[in-house]
């Protein structure tokens, strides 16, 4: 009866040049610094998952780089694309072990399916029928699982007003299928550049910081978080279907 132990990274907004900034730091730095922090605080780890804007210039240079930072991790590198992403050139060169892009992760008694919600054209994000549709014949197979669903675009309200503007767009369906099943215990994504928790009729729902620079949460503007540095997140997955989580803040204490 194992503990799984899941870290994800979210939003490294990287560039083909190493040297590339957004917002006035360099994303690969900011990356590389997260990266040690978590083999310093929270190896030995089962698996990462990578949960979207892998990718600010949607180049395959950037994505090339990425499995740089990864692939001497020793762990399977479980990807999913935001709305930065060219899920094309991630399917091109992030489908080779140990890189694996969508589909579904199966750890013990865990279940996460891993949601593509990149819209070409759109900041928001949405979930195709045949993907919809997919996340519902899975479900309906695996009721003896704990489930984690894990996608890039929020299905909540974030609290800003901004950052609203860009949702996953078609929450409503996600959460017509979601709610049907006990056993999900979990919906978790990125996007949002903040700190996130709640709990919706038992489940736990989590949102996770950038590995580069933060956004300012509450408010109905845009506008950074100086205060906040680069972040990931860390979760235990026990057997019987709790979850111990807690984010990392870079050169900080965690907070859960």
């Amino acid at each position: 009866m194992s503990v799984y132990r899941l870290l994800q990274f979210t939003d490294p907004h990287l560039f083909a040049d190493r040297a590339g900034e957004m917002r006035g730091v360099r994303t690969l730095d900011t990356l590389m610094a997260t990266i040690s922090t978590a083999q310093q605080q929270h190896f030995p780890a089962d698996a990462v998952l990578v949960s979207g804007d892998i990718a600010q210039d949607e180049s395959r240079g950037a994505y090339r780089l990425f499995r740089e930072c990864f692939a001497s991790l020793g762990l399977p590198v479980f990807c999913l694309p935001g709305n930065h992403d060219a899920p094309a050139y991630m399917q091109e060169l992030l489908t080779e072990d140990p890189f694996y892009y969508c589909g579904s992760i199966t750890l013990g008694d865990w279940l996460i399916p891993m949601l593509n919600t990149n819209n070409p054209g759109d900041a928001g994000g949405m979930l195709e029928k045949d993907e919809l549709d997919g996340l519902s014949r899975l479900l309906a197979a695996s009721r003896d699982k704990n489930v984690l669903i894990c996608m890039h675009h929020h299905p909540i309200s974030s609290g800003s007003r901004w950052l609203d503007t860009v949702p996953l767009r078609n929450a409503a369906e996600l959460w017509a299928i979601v709610e049907q099943y006990s056993n999900v215990r979990c919906m978790l994504w990125g996007h949002v550049h903040q700190a996130y928790e709640s709990r919706q009729n038992g489940m736990l729902l989590l949102a996770t910081p950038s590995t580069c620079r933060q956004f300012l949460p509450e408010v109905h503007y845009f506008a950074l978080d100086e205060d906040s540095p680069p972040a990931y997140r860390w979760l235990d997955l026990h057997p019987d279907g709790t979850i111990v989580s807690a984010i990392k803040w870079c050169g900080t204490k965690e907070t859960s």
